[in-house]
């Protein structure tokens, strides 16, 4: 609630409080975990507008297109998962009620950009969060087909269990997507080259994400493309601590070595 001032809390779709490690307030201190408050329909509206909001800026400064952050715990993802969703309106219990926020927030995006500059991501194996629901194998395919109803840009999965695997229902593979959803996929998380480019040959991705092992290899298509050694992705702190530059926009390029005559 530090990070909020003016309101001095945090919201959720349901009021659960997440129950594994700690978290930091704005001075970056450690704290404990508060319990969120459940946003009333009203709230979820308005909230609906935020995100139509955040779009018209980003088109005023400029940006192609947005992507909608509905993974790794975050609010969309709170009301996608019956971890936190425990609601009994219209925006809870069902898997229609539950994707409900999804769809509205397209749907109002939709009014600043056009469907195919719109992409949205999800997590459905991560535990990062606390997340991770018993039905989750059969949600996150329902969302797709859902999803690809608006002919949307993309879909950023991440499929990979390198962030964590809460274990509770069979893994979410981009296989069960590809099902449902016939525009392009994303694959992220925990790829090395050779898997992401089975991936993409076989047709299950087609598109591969780096993330950390980009911030250790700011050229890495060139490694990858030359077979040059690839560094160990970037430690923890230095994607998720105030570091600054240090470890985070200064690590090197490939040099290549001159052969000896």
């Amino acid at each position: 609630s530090s990070f909020h001032p003016t309101r001095k809390d945090t919201v959720s779709a349901s009021a659960i409080k997440i129950s594994t490690g700690k978290a930091k307030n704005s001075k970056h201190e450690p704290a404990e975990w508060e319990t969120p408050r459940a946003l009333s329909i009203e709230e979820i509206k308005e909230t609906v507008q935020d995100f139509k909001k955040g779009a018209q800026l980003a088109k005023k400064a400029g940006f192609d297109g947005v992507e909608i952050h509905s993974a790794n715990g975050y609010l969309v993802d709170q009301f996608l998962q019956t971890q936190t969703n425990k609601r009994t309106d219209i925006y809870g219990g069902s898997m229609e009620n539950r994707i409900r926020f999804l769809k509205e927030i397209v749907e109002a995006i939709k009014e600043v950009y056009p469907a195919n500059r719109i992409g949205f991501r999800l997590s459905p194996n991560g535990v990062y969060g606390d997340m991770g629901s018993p039905d989750n194998d059969k949600m996150f395919p329902f969302i797709a087909k859902e999803m690809n109803k608006y002919g949307l840009a993309y879909v950023h999965v991440m499929d990979g269990l390198g962030f964590g695997y809460h274990n509770k229902c069979p893994v979410v593979t981009l296989a069960d997507i590809r099902k449902h959803f016939d525009g392009p996929i994303i694959s992220n998380c925990g790829l090395t080259r050779d898997v992401a480019e089975g991936m993409i040959r076989s047709g299950t991705a087609d598109l591969a994400a780096f993330g950390r092992l980009y911030i250790s290899n700011p050229d890495l298509p060139e490694r990858f493309a030359n077979d040059w050694p690839v560094e160990k992705e970037a430690p923890y702190e230095t994607w998720w601590q105030p570091t600054g530059a240090k470890g985070y926009t200064d690590w090197p390029t490939y040099k290549v070595q001159e052969k000896k005559a």
